[in-house]
Formats: structure tokens, sequence, C-alpha cells
């Protein structure tokens, strides 16, 4: 399985490098994990003009960069920052142009894949940026995986078990999903179908 990260923190050594790294050592080596920090790319805000409804979005960013390397992950966990009881600026801009203009007119290219939400923040406010990014998902027809409790993590905290734990069980059904979707290939080479062909009647 490839999963790529969308970090929206600013700050390279934070608590959003600490769950980047816990990502890392509990897939271990029979996972690609590719991290995307927001801070490195240009993402300018939406215009709002909707021409996006009938074609590609005309605003020059980096964001088909962006897509380009989401596009090829099978599963994509997103680790917002909280400022403002709602996420930041960065990724709010990043939700905007994703979600809303950019892959309208592509017809949704990150549909079906698995998707996750960890949220790093001080204390309030977690379950609402939450809420927002799985609105984000659902809008991109993503498959939303969790665990039961939302990975939110507090940095205020040196520690944040509780939030840790809640990560790990997230990436194990991230995983376990991947390879429900992704069965093993039959003696014959050839994937074993989930679903059966519908028969229409002639008539």
């Amino acid at each position: 399985m490839n999963l790529t990260i969308i970090v929206g923190s600013s700050r390279p050594c934070g608590v959003s490098a600490r769950v980047v790294a816990l990502v890392r050592r509990h897939l271990g080596e029979e996972v690609a994990v590719d991290d995307i920090w927001l801070k490195d790319y240009r993402i300018d805000y939406c215009d709002a003009d909707n021409a996006c409804a009938d074609q590609d979005c005309q605003v020059q960013d980096d964001v088909g960069q962006l897509v380009a390397r989401l596009d090829r992950a099978d599963a994509v966990l997103y680790l917002p920052v909280m400022h403002a009881y709602g996420t930041n600026s960065r990724f709010q801009a990043f939700l905007e142009r994703v979600g809303y203009g950019f892959l309208r007119p592509r017809e949704r290219p990150l549909r079906d894949k698995l998707a996750a939400i960890a949220v790093v923040g001080r204390r309030y406010g977690h379950t609402a940026v939450f809420s927002q990014v799985a609105l984000n998902v659902l809008l991109n027809k993503m498959i939303l995986v969790g665990s039961g409790f939302p990975p939110c993590f507090q940095t205020q905290l040196a520690h944040d078990p509780e939030a840790e734990q809640a990560l790990r069980e997230t990436l194990d059904r991230l995983c376990e999903h991947h390879c429900r979707l992704n069965p093993p290939a039959l003696a014959t080479g050839k994937p074993e179908r989930i679903l059966r062909p519908i028969q229409f009647q002639k008539g």
C-alpha cells in the first residue's frame, strides 16, 4: 500500500512531525509513506468564479503537483492543524482548491481512495476540524476509514498515548481495508471478482 500524508503544519519539528514519524514507525517497511508538507507548495485561494464547473481551474499554482502525488496513493491521511477552532489557513486553501474546484471538472479522480484523518491542536475544536475534513473527503467520493475515536493530538502534551493508540488503530484499519479491496490474485493470475455481473433480460 502507498500512503500519502497531507501535513498542514508550518513547523518542521513540531507535533505534526512526531505524528508523521509515528506513522512511519508503526507501518514499517511494508507500506510506502509519502508525506506532503503544504508549507512547501504555493496554494492560492479559490477565486470562486465557478468556471471549474465546465473546465479545468485556471488558477496557476502548485495544486496540480499535489493532486498528481495524491493520485499515485492508495490511501491518504489528512493531518491538519487547528487554528482559531478551524483548520489553519493553508490547509483551508488546500481543501477549497482540491475539494471544491480543481477536482470537479476531472470527475473526482480521488474517488474510492481510502482516507483517514488525524488532527493536531491545542485543546478545543479538534472534532470540528475533523468533521470539516471528513465532509471534504466525502465530497471527493473517497472512502473514509476510522477506528472508533478520531486521533486528536493535543500540542501541550509531550506525549498523547490515547491519540497515538487511536492513530495506530486507524492505520491498521487502512491496511485492513486495502487488503480487502485488493485481494490477492488467484492461481490463474486473475483477481477474484467480488461483485457478480448484473444480468439484464432481453426484451
